[in-house]
This record gives structure tokens, C-alpha cells and sequence, in this order.
């Protein structure tokens, strides 16, 4: 998703009411649904039915923008896969997305200037080295790795490359130490985070084979997990509002750019973006995501991991995702407010809170 072919869809300010306001809608199981091609015509495309006829996809002209399917809450948006928090359902000839999805989830990267206020330009990334101290983590048993180790070692290589670039940085922790998920995000926020970014690497143990990379962010209120909706799992929605849920639609602003840099570094497959009722993102003052770069489940992965020239790759990776997301940012605010861009040396030194409470 590039922000300059997103503004050429329709002017800035020609809408002024919400995308959804007006739309046709219905309820199907408690959650209410908007008609899709009239939502498409408000984000300025086109909905059409594809192959297979159960498929539709929206368009910029002749360019395909985003591909559902009826029945699924997998869908393609600008050539990444994004797991919706309900299915999209079709009902005669219509196709319907449920409206939390429409809201939050489709038009934070079709239309952000439709999503209301922007959020802070990212002077400041709180970035939080999953797993510590007592908590190991995912263990590869062939390599004897642990996850600890490589979250913080990719957390350290970011951390200087953002420092080199300008930005401040707040580190959760900053050597092989236990720390609360419920203090992680405090820790953020009284660095004055303006970007939170949880480094981890993921496992499907007894499964060895699988790579790729996900990207996970917090669940609006009232959607599920997405790896609730398994067999056999039950489901975890929630119908009080988090602290996180203020960030809802720029949670997924955030995470497609990160998504998107990862997976062109990484080159081992899409996961997808997905959603889950991560305690690590529950009381952030700010955006934030969790990243899973790489499988160390996986032999082949965690063989890679294992040397700096993959941890390099990764932390380059994260940082080519955090300044797209802050020119993005930066593209959506008024110029009074923008201030200097990341590199200026205006910048303040970096800085982390006290570990006290």
C-alpha cells in the first residue's frame, strides 16, 4: 500500500461523513453487515463479482485493489493476506462485510484520510523484545535456541538503526530479564510512545516445515481472536472496550506497513495480518503491533537465525516498515503539526522511563 496512489482515489475532504455512514446494511448472527459495492464506491472503486462467482473484487480502474470471498475472513488486500474479524457473507446478489471490519480493518488501508484524526507522527518507538528472564520463549530443539535471545539481539540491531535515523527509542527490557506483559506497555507509555512494535518469532511444534511471517494486532471490541475461530477453540471476544481499542483502524495502518516490509526482507511466505488478545498491546497509549518475522519451529529458520546477517535483515526490515508508517503519518497530518522529519537533528537524545512504578 503506497499513500500517494491511495490520495489520487478521491480528494482529500469530498467525504465528509464516515464511509459506512448510510450504507446499506443488515444483521446475520448479532453482527451488522454493509453492502460492499456500495462501500467500494464511497472508498472511490468498483466491487465485482469474480471467479469463482462466490469471489469479489475491488478496483481502481482496471487495477485490482482487494479480493474476498463469500463464506471467508480470508481476504487479499493490495497483494497481502488479511484475516477479517467476520466472514464476508453474500445475500442475493450482494456481497457484505461487517461493518467493524469495513471500519477497521478495510478502510485504514484503502482510505486512512477517512478515519478520522490521525495518530502522533512517530518521534518516539517503544520497542519490546518478547519473552525475558524466566520466560524463554519458543525453543528450537535441534539448534538449542531460544526465543528470548534472538528478540532481544533483532530489538538491540533496531534499536540503533532507529537511533541512526533520528528517532527515540524505548526498550521494554534491555537484557535477559522477566517483565509483566502489563508492564511492557507501561513502560511504553510513560516513554511518550508514539509507535509500539513486540518483537517475537513463532512455533507450530510438533510442525517443522512451516515459515513465514504474521503480523498480529489487537481485536476491536466485540471480535474474536482469530485463532479462536479453530477447531475446538473457543470464543474470546470481549464486550469492554481495552485502552488499545482507540487505535483500532491505525493498529491496522500500522500493521500493513510493517507486514508488507517484513515479507519483501523475509521472502518465506504470508501468514497474514491477524488479530489476538495480546495483554503485551491491552493498555497502550498508542499504536502498536506484535511481529512474528520467522518460524524458529522451523530447522530452516532458526539455521538462519542463527547468524547476524538474518537478525540484520530483520531489524532493516522493521525499520523500512516504521519510516513508511511515519511519512504515511506525516502525509495525513496538517503541516502545522508535522515537525521535522526523522532525521533532523532537532531530535532529543534517546531516552528510556525508570523500571519503578
Amino acid at each position: 500500500m503506497r499513500l500517494a496512489a491511495i490520495g489520487l482515489l478521491i480528494p482529500l475532504g469530498l467525504l465528509a461523513a464516515p464511509p459506512d455512514e448510510g450504507l446499506p446494511s443488515i444483521r446475520n448472527g448479532g453482527v451488522e453487515y454493509v453492502s460492499l459495492s456500495e462501500g467500494a464506491q464511497r472508498l472511490g472503486l468498483k466491487l465485482e463479482r469474480s471467479v469463482p462467482s462466490s469471489a469479489a473484487m475491488m478496483k481502481d480502474g482496471d487495477r485490482p485493489v482487494a479480493r474476498f470471498s463469500s463464506g471467508s475472513r480470508d481476504a487479499d488486500i493490495h497483494g497481502m493476506r488479511l484475516f477479517l474479524g467476520d466472514a464476508v457473507i453474500e445475500r442475493g446478489s450482494r456481497f457484505y462485510m461487517s461493518r467493524i471490519d469495513f471500519d477497521d480493518r478495510l478502510v485504514p488501508r484503502l482510505r486512512p484520510d477517512l478515519c478520522g484524526p490521525p495518530p502522533r507522527v512517530p518521534h518516539v518507538v517503544a520497542i519490546d523484545a518478547g519473552h525475558g528472564g524466566v520466560d524463554h520463549g519458543t525453543e528450537n530443539h535441534s539448534y538449542r535456541s531460544m526465543e528470548k535471545t534472538y528478540t532481544l539481539d533483532v530489538a538491540q540491531r533496531l534499536k540503533r538503526l532507529l537511533e541512526a535515523a533520528g528517532f527515540r527509542v524505548v526498550m521494554t527490557r534491555e537484557g535477559d530479564v522477566t517483565v509483566d506483559k502489563e508492564r511492557r506497555s507501561e513502560i511504553a507509555n510513560l516513554g511518550g510512545a508514539d509507535v509500539f512494535i513486540s518483537i517475537h518469532f513463532n512455533s507450530l511444534y510438533p510442525n517443522t516445515r512451516t515459515t513465514g511471517v504474521e503480523t498480529l494486532s489487537f481485536p476491536p471490541r466485540t471480535q474474536r481472536s482469530t485463532d479462536s475461530h479453530s477447531p475446538g477453540k473457543l470464543n474470546d471476544s470481549e464486550q469492554s472496550a481495552s485502552p488499545e481499542n482507540r487505535f483500532d483502524p491505525w493498529d491496522a495502518f500500522l500493521a500493513g506497513y510493517m507486514h508488507r516490509a517484513l515479507l519483501a526482507a523475509m521472502k518465506t511466505g504470508d501468514r497474514g495480518e491477524k488479530l489476538e488478545h495480546l495483554g503485551v498491546l491491552r493498555g497502550l497509549n498508542c499504536p502498536g503491533v506484535l511481529l512474528e518475522s520467522a518460524f524458529l519451529s522451523s530447522d530452516t529458520e532458526a539455521q538462519r537465525l542463527a547468524t547476524p546477517e538474518f537478525r540484520d535483515r530483520i531489524a532493516e526490515a522493521m525499520l523500512d516498515g516504521i519510516r513508511q508508517y511515519d511519512a504515511a503519518v506525516r502525509a495525513l497530518q496538517p503541516p502545522s503539526v508535522t515537525g521535522p522529519g526523522p532525521s533532523a537533528p532537532t531530535r532529543l537524545p534517546p531516552t528510556r522511563p525508570s523500571q519503578g512504578r
